[in-house]
């Protein structure tokens, strides 16, 4: 039985389901875009809460995995705006680590370079390159994926990781300048 039928017919044991088969990437997600597990967790609870809730809105055109992250991203994005209109600004020192089971395409990024110097490049990203950023390489999520997602044209998408990437470049080799001669040596 689909999840969406579940939740509809048996509201808990779907709801159980949809959190058991999603919570866990929702939750990954949720943390690396907001940089802070509290605001991950409620991000998560918010998601899951409204898709159980609208589930009848789910027409199936996407796979859940999509409809999901498209909720979360607009909570996400509601977020960004409300701080924004309160003026707040928060700054950390160190993106925390993540502990993410499945194969990560940044691994093989992170055991090229420092962990923690791509951490903070990708930290440092404004959200709009820092959230395709995490979709695509942490997600794995393909380009139309993201694109449908965001609600953003794929080219745009393209655009953003393009310009993500120099950015992060930039950053991490200005990162191996600041380094003592002794460190770049090691590094080589």
């Amino acid at each position: 039985m689909e999840i969406a039928e579940e939740i509809s017919t048996c509201p808990e044991s779907g709801a159980r389901r949809l959190i058991a088969e999603y919570g866990d990437r929702l939750y990954d997600t949720a943390f690396r875009l907001c940089q802070d597990e509290s605001a991950a967790r409620d991000l998560v609870n918010r998601t899951l809460w409204r898709a159980i809730e609208r589930i009848g809105l789910f027409s199936g055109a996407s796979s859940m995995y999509t409809w999901l992250y498209s909720i979360l991203v607009n909570f996400w994005r509601m977020d960004l705006r409300q701080k924004k209109k309160m003026d707040i600004l928060l700054f950390q020192d160190e993106m925390p680590d993540c502990p993410d089971e499945r194969p990560d395409p940044a691994e093989a990024l992170a055991a090229k370079a420092d962990s923690e110097a791509i951490r903070n490049a990708i930290a440092e990203l404004p959200e709009y390159y820092r959230v395709v950023v995490v979709f695509r390489y942490f997600e794995d999520m393909s380009v139309p994926e993201i694109a449908v997602v965001l609600g953003i044209p794929e080219g745009t998408v393209k655009f953003r990781l393009h310009k993500a990437k120099n950015m992060m470049r930039r950053k991490l080799a200005q990162t191996i300048d600041n380094l003592p001669a002794s460190k770049k040596k090691e590094r080589r």
